[in-house]
């Protein structure tokens, strides 16, 4: 199935599978997992490799991957702002 981007906030993607939705990060054009410590990437350019570092079980429903979406971009925005 494929693939496609939702929504950016900084170096976060949210991505959709079908009905399901996960939470990346893209660094140095390498797409990461966010989940369960996993550490290799993929090309950011080859979403259709998601599955080398994307399990099943961290695809969840719609609203749950917005939820934690938004958190991810309020914690990075709080971050960034005490830093300054």
């Amino acid at each position: 199935m494929k693939v496609t981007l939702v929504e950016e906030s900084g170096s976060h993607l949210l991505l959709a599978r079908g009905d399901r939705f996960v939470i990346v990060e893209r660094r140095n054009n390498r797409i990461y997992n966010c989940y369960d410590g996993k550490r290799n990437g993929i090309a950011a350019d080859d979403l259709s490799a998601i599955h080398q570092i994307i399990d099943e079980t961290d695809w969840v429903d719609e609203p749950t991957g917005r939820a934690a979406f938004n958190e991810v971009v309020s914690r990075r925005t709080e971050l960034e702002e005490g830093m300054r």
